[in-house]
């Protein structure tokens, strides 16, 4: 018999998609870990009762965080994603041939363990020799490291708990900090009608610190609202991306016309950045 799974991250929101069976269920040192299987949606994984990624839709979060900046840096060598122990971004970054190293800084082992037993569909990105896997907190590893990285991709839980660290000032100069001159860096950034004042002040930050942040956005049906929005963060143009050749591998979201018209913001919110 199958359930609904209801997720409320807002007192006047709620979703819920239809589970048909619970394939992991269990709580680690960090966080509640589950992952299910949908109906429609494939395997889909939730930690502390939020979604974070499900089979049919992540390509549309993975590839829009991932491809923006390393395309507009052009030929990327090292990179670092912060959280992503899922794996998907990983796989993503791996695609160029010009990564020499991927490092990967998540906190919770388990959500790495989970995600190559229950995401094959991923492709196993950790067997990967260039991939790197360090169990620890970020923002240790971003003060050891300032000028390294060409690219950084901060993919994230949503600003909750422990989370609430990596949206703030101190870990956005930390970030910049940690790329090299020309490097570029996405970060997950929540969602435009319901997180308008966060986001103000996320881009706020950006703006002190790079010549040429943008925020964009993607179409993802089991997040709130059916989107989620990055913050590109660097002194290199986004538009450079457009001039840059896709990676080797096929994009189940990405092309050039949904890389330029994501950068197009709705009005109420347009003003609301300006």
């Amino acid at each position: 018999m199958s359930i609904w799974f209801t997720e409320e991250l807002h007192p006047y929101y709620r979703k819920g998609i239809r589970v048909k069976r619970i394939l992991a269920d269990e709580q680690t040192e960090f966080q509640h870990v589950q992952v299910v299987e949908t109906e429609f949606f494939g395997k889909a994984m939730i930690l502390d009762g939020i979604i974070q990624l499900t089979e049919r839709d992540n390509m549309g979060y993975h590839e829009m965080i991932v491809h923006v900046p390393m395309l507009a840096v052009g030929a990327p060598k090292r990179a670092l994603i912060v959280g992503g122990g899922d794996g998907g971004s990983l796989q993503q970054v791996l695609r160029y041939p010009s990564v020499e190293e991927a490092v990967v800084c998540e906190l919770d082992q388990r959500v790495v363990d989970l995600s190559r037993e229950h995401f094959a569909s991923f492709g196993d990105p950790w067997a990967d020799p260039r991939s790197k896997l360090l169990i620890r907190d970020a923002f240790g590893y971003l003060e050891e490291n300032p000028g390294q990285f060409d690219v950084i991709i901060s993919d994230t839980t949503d600003p909750i708990g422990m989370a609430e660290r990596l949206f703030s000032d101190e870990f956005y100069r930390l970030m910049v900090r940690a790329l090299k001159p020309n490097g570029a860096a996405a970060t997950q950034c929540e969602q435009p009608f319901f997180d308008t004042e966060l986001i103000k002040e996320i881009y706020k930050s950006a703006k002190s610190l790079t010549k040429n942040p943008a925020y964009y956005y993607a179409n993802i049906p089991t997040y709130p609202g059916g989107g989620i929005g990055f913050m590109y963060i660097s002194n290199t143009p986004w538009e450079n991306g457009l001039k840059t050749p896709y990676p080797p591998g096929e994009n189940q979201y990405l092309n050039p016309d949904i890389h330029k018209a994501a950068f197009a913001l709705p009005e109420f919110f347009r003003k609301e950045l300006s």
